[in-house]
Parts: structure tokens; sequence; C-alpha cells
């Protein structure tokens, strides 16, 4: 799955080679479950079948939805083949009222097999909806490791202003970004969480133990499987999460009102005495039923003044019936992750006391609401609001409800921070699965901080698009300058490495062989765009750009941890070209003063031989292949970085192509 050289990162581990595909694997040995897991590892698809591999699931999907879709057929007739004949028996009973009774019961046996076929119809029902999900997981899988674009869901994130630029420059967010292509988050929390981890670099120490969770989670497909279906459910109501972390944390209604709690308690003891009196003889039948009718007039007045509250706060719950049955797996599967991995140990404490606290509780919220949702009940409606008539059923179910939100409303919060952890290490672990020949990198605080690559690529373009190159960046104090025609693929490589940066500091694998690089601060400057409204030029906004990224690098320098890294791409060309070669050598020259490192593109070859840059300077280049002659001559490019200056150019070439150059 991932390279030899991951092994420095991957804490405790052995490499192993597998011969399906001649990749080697490093895998954390220190526990009890390394023998699970080499076996994992070794039956793992190689690259070329991972498209077999999601093709052959999405197969049994279909063909398990063929069964289920047959059930369905058979249980939706034995309801009528129950229900019918019951209500024939039923009728036929009561006109022969006489010796009517032997129908009647064979009329409540054949309800009573009805309540079983509607309740394991619901099953099949319901593993029927859990099929499509997975059918369309699988499908939207293949659609990702294709990078078909349009296949795969766009989630709309709120980036913070800070990180606006650099998002925008490397394409982390929106439509065709590294978000669409790695989230398999579903809940609000585990979008912000792997926002998070993708705008804010981590620790060395936090990028090793992700690193650690994913190479756990990465073969357990079913494991992630399921963790990605129960999240989709979830899903299906955008805001799940958040609705429930607003309910346990809002204000309560009866604990700030002991008087009415009081009120409804009396209510209903005075009810029971009333009953048992009358039934004991203690007092006249009459004036138990009075006693009674004036309880539940009562208990009118008292539902006509709180009642509209107190049923918008069980709908709040129940509407939530759904959510709380994917919870429960979903918890459970969490509580199932290794303790002797920190990143899932840190996940459980911070969840509960013990990895399955949370489990425990929920159950008890679980049965509560399930009491609460009697009154939807077809069959069980008419008595839970006789109940509510005589003793304020809901009352007493809301009070244990602020009850249980007292003592663990706090909780649900961590519990659903602690699912977006999961759902964004899940997502990461998915992404080295279905990217065998990714490597895991090594970030570690070095006394010469340089970033090394092998066989580095684009991590959003496909397979077949994507052409590898070794990219080495430093010593401090230098930059690669990289020069090439238009279309060659400077861009493409500028935005490779920063990609690919994220992706590290993240904790998740990155698209190439092997990958070493420092602690990095990134700063871009490659998309910048004018503002009519606040009246800025095209020119103005990039040396504003480049200002704060001059800045930066003179505030790490004073003394930051984290190494600057600044890709910057055919800067200032809104001037002319005298012009903008002084300020590309004096904003450049600032940033080798600063020990920053650096990737600039360009097509101004002069600026190799720039005195004040010259000796900081690392050439590279890409060039173009012209064939044919005439109209007939084309131009390809192999993508393929080579050192020294470009020393070609196609700019007059491309005006013959489209026709203009006569």
């Amino acid at each position: 799955m991932f390279t030899a050289g991951t092994a420095a990162v991957v804490l405790r581990c052995k490499t192993v080679w597998r011969a399906s595909d001649g990749v080697a694997v490093s895998i954390p040995f220190g526990s009890s479950k390394w023998p699970a897991q080499l076996n994992h590892w070794l039956t793992m698809p190689p690259s070329d079948t991972i498209r077999s591999w999601y093709d052959g699931r999405v197969d049994d999907c279909q063909q398990q939805l063929a069964i289920g879709r047959r059930q369905d057929d058979r249980f939706s007739r034995l309801r009528v083949a129950t229900f019918l004949p019951a209500i024939a028996l039923a009728i036929y009973g009561w006109a022969h009222a006489r010796v009517g009774w032997p129908w009647f019961l064979a009329a409540a046996f054949l309800v009573a097999a009805f309540m079983v076929v509607v309740r394991m119809h619901e099953r099949v029902l319901q593993e029927i909806d859990e099929l499509r999900e997975r059918l369309r997981m699988n499908e939207i899988q293949l659609a990702r490791i294709e990078r078909r674009w349009d296949l795969v869901p766009a989630e709309e994130v709120d980036v913070p202003a800070d990180f606006e630029a650099v998002a925008n420059d490397l394409d982390l967010f929106g439509p065709a970004s590294l978000f669409q292509l790695v989230s398999m988050t579903h809940t609000s929390l585990g979008r912000d969480e792997l926002r998070d981890w993708l705008v804010v670099p981590a620790s060395p120490t936090e990028i090793a133990e992700r690193q650690q969770a994913v190479t756990f989670l990465a073969p357990h497909a079913e494991l992630r499987e399921d963790l990605d279906l129960r999240g989709r459910m979830l899903g299906d109501s955008r805001d799940a999460a958040t609705a429930f972390v607003e309910w346990a944390e809002a204000p309560l209604l009866l604990a700030p009102r002991p008087w009415l709690l009081a009120l409804v308690r009396l209510s209903t003891l005075a009810l029971l005495v009333a009953v048992v009196a009358g039934a004991a003889g203690l007092v006249a039948p009459s004036v138990a039923v009075l006693a009674v009718v004036a309880i539940a007039c009562g208990n009118l007045a008292v539902n006509a003044w709180f009642g509209g509250r107190i049923h918008e706060n069980l709908s709040r719950v129940s509407s939530r019936t759904s959510d709380f049955r994917h919870y429960r797996p979903l918890l459970e599967a969490i509580a199932s992750l290794p303790a002797d991995l920190p990143f899932f140990a840190k996940t459980h404490a911070h969840m509960g006391a013990t990895p399955r606290q949370p489990l425990e509780l929920l159950a008890g919220l679980t049965r509560l609401v399930w009491f609460a949702n009697l009154r939807r009940d077809g069959l069980l409606g008419v008595p839970y609001y006789l109940s509510q008539l005589f003793v304020l059923t809901d009352f007493h179910v809301v009070a244990l409800m602020e009850r249980w939100q007292q003592k663990h409303g706090p909780l649900v919060r961590r519990w659903l921070t602690g699912v977006g952890r999961v759902e964004a290490i899940s997502s990461l672990a998915t992404l080295a699965h279905d990217n065998p020949r990714w490597a895991l990198p090594q970030v570690e605080d070095l006394p010469e901080p340089n970033i090394t690559a092998s066989e580095l690529g684009h991590p959003l373009l496909s397979n077949l698009q994507c052409v590898p190159n070794d990219v080495a960046i430093g010593p401090p104090g230098s930059f690669v300058l990289v020069t090439g025609s238009n279309m060659s693929g400077k861009s493409t490589l500028l935005r490779a490495v920063g990609l690919n940066v994220t992706l590290a500091q993240a904790g998740g694998p990155v698209c190439a062989r092997a990958f070493h690089l420092p602690p990095i601060h990134l700063a871009t400057c490659m998309r910048i765009r004018d503002s009519l409204a606040d009246g800025v030029s095209f020119f103005l906004a990039e040396l504003r750009r480049l200002k704060q990224i001059v800045d930066q690098s003179t505030d790490r320098a004073a003394g930051e941890e984290r190494t600057m890294l600044y890709l910057l791409d055919e800067v200032l060309q809104g001037t002319n070209s005298a012009e903008r070669h002084i300020a590309v050598v004096r904003v450049v020259g600032r940033l080798v003063e600063s020990g920053a490192l650096g990737m600039v593109s360009t097509h101004d070859l002069e600026l190799a031989h720039s005195p004040p840059l010259s000796r900081s300077c690392q050439t590279v280049h890409f060039r173009e292949t012209f064939t044919g002659t005439g109209h007939d001559q084309q131009m390809t490019f192999d993508y393929q970085l080579r050192t020294g200056l470009a020393p070609t150019t196609n700019a007059l070439k491309l005006l013959q192509f489209v026709g203009l150059d006569e």
C-alpha cells in the first residue's frame, strides 16, 4: 500500500513486500492485532485492480438488491393475505354473534400474524434502503478514481478568511477540488474537522498519529464502508448532528418550573388514589368517577396552557428517531477501533470515560424516544392519547428527557465531534486505499529543512493524466525557477507541490512514491482577481498578496517553527516587462533573504541571470515537441521536468495554430 519510506514516520512498523503489485508496505506491529493487519495488507487489491474491486462490490449490491426486491414483493402479498382475511373473519363473527367467538379468535391470530409480517417487512425495506446507499457509495468511489467530478458530491464548505487565498489557488474546496476528492464526511462536524485538517497544518506528532490510524483503517474496507453508510444515512437531513447538539444543549422547559412538574406528579398521584379507593370500596363509585373527571378536566387545562411547548419539545426529539438508529452502529464501530493507537485512544477519551459510554447513554435516550413515539403509532396511538388525558404522559416523558439532558447533554457535542474526527480519518484512509501507489510522507524537523519528492504527481488528475516528476526544493534561502512554454505544465507542478504538502500535513497519503518535508507554512500567489467594488486593480491586488507573503516570511525568520514555502505563478503580469522583471527580483530577493523555500514559475528567462538571484536560483523547465509541417504540424507535451532553462517558446506557434499568424 505504502512505500518502505513510511516506516520512519509510522511508529513501530515492519516493511513487507507485496508481490501482487510490487509494492512494499509498512505495517504497525505494536499490538496483538498485527497478524490480522498483515493479512489485510497482503490481500489488498493492487493499484491496477482497484476499479475491478469496486466493480465487484457494485455487482454484489445489485444482486442483493434484486433478492431484497423479491422479498419485498413476498411480504407485500403476505400483508394482504393476513389483513384482508382478518377483517373478513371479524365481520363474519360479528354477524354471527352467538357463535362468533371462534371467528374473532381466528381474526385476532391473523392480526397478530399481520403485525409480525409488518415488522419483518420493515426490516427488509430498511435493508433495501441501506443496499441502495451502499450501491451509490461504491459508484461514487468509482467516479472518484476516474476523477469524474460531476458524479461526485460537492459539499459547500465555509473557508476561514485567512486561508481563502491558498484554498483558491490550490483548489482545496469547491468543484473538482481536493476536498471533493477526499471527503467521506456527512455530518457537519465531520466536514468542519476535515476542512480544518486541510487548512491548518498538524504537528509532526499529530501527523504520525493520523498516519497510524490511516494505516490501520485503509485495508478495513467493510468498517470504512459502514462508517460511510451510517454517516450518509444521517446526512439525509443535512444538519442532523447540529440538530442533536442543539437539542441536547437547549434550555429546559420543566426544570425551571418545579411547581408545574409537582402539579403534574400530584395530578397523577391523585388519579391513582381515586381509582384505587373506588376499586377498594373506600369511597362511593360516583365519588371516584367525579374525582377522575375533575382530574381529567384539570389536565385538559394544563395541556391547553403548556401542551404546545411540550409537544414541540417531543417533536424535536421524535424527528431524530431515524438518526438515533444510525448513531448506535456508528458509535459501536468507533468503540471497536483499537485503543492501542494514539489517535483512536484520544478520540475515545474525548467522547467518554470508556469507549462504550456514549452507546450506553444513548441507549437510555433511545428508549425514551421510542416511548414518546408511541403516540404516532397507528395501533397504540389511541391508548397513548388517553393516558395523556388522565396522567399527562407527555409531561412525564419530557421530564425524564430533561433529566437526561441535564446529566448527559453536555457530552453530546463531544460524541459528535469524535464522530467527525473518525469521519475525517476514514476519508484519508479511503484515499489511501483507492490509491495504493501513493506514499505516507515523512514530516519531521531537520537541521536543514529541504523538500524532496520522488515521482510526485497532481492528486486531482487521474492516473491516465498524471505525469510524475522528481522534485527537490531547498536548502533554505534558495528557490526553484520553473520555466517552459505555455501549457507545458508549470502551474500544474506548483499546484501539485502545494496540494501534496497540504495532504502531508493533514496526515494523509500523498501522490508520490516518497515525500520528505519539514513542517511547512504554505503561501501562494496564483489566482489574483481585481475588485471593481474596492477600486483595486489586478496589479495592486497582486502586490498586496505578495506583501503579505513577504511579511509572513519575515515573521517566520524571526523565530517561527515552520519553514515558509511560497509558490508564485507568473506574478506581476499587470505591468510592462521591464518593470515586472525589477519588481519580481525585489520580491523574490526579500523571500530569499528571509530563508524561505520557494518555487517561482515564469516566462522571464532573465530572472535566472539576475545578479541578486542567480546564486540562489535552481532552474528547471518543461518543453514541447513539434511534429509534422505546415498545416499538419502538431504540438505535444510530455510534462517531464528537466534541469536548466527552457530552450524553446511556443507563443508564435500557438498564434499560427489559431490562425493569427498572418
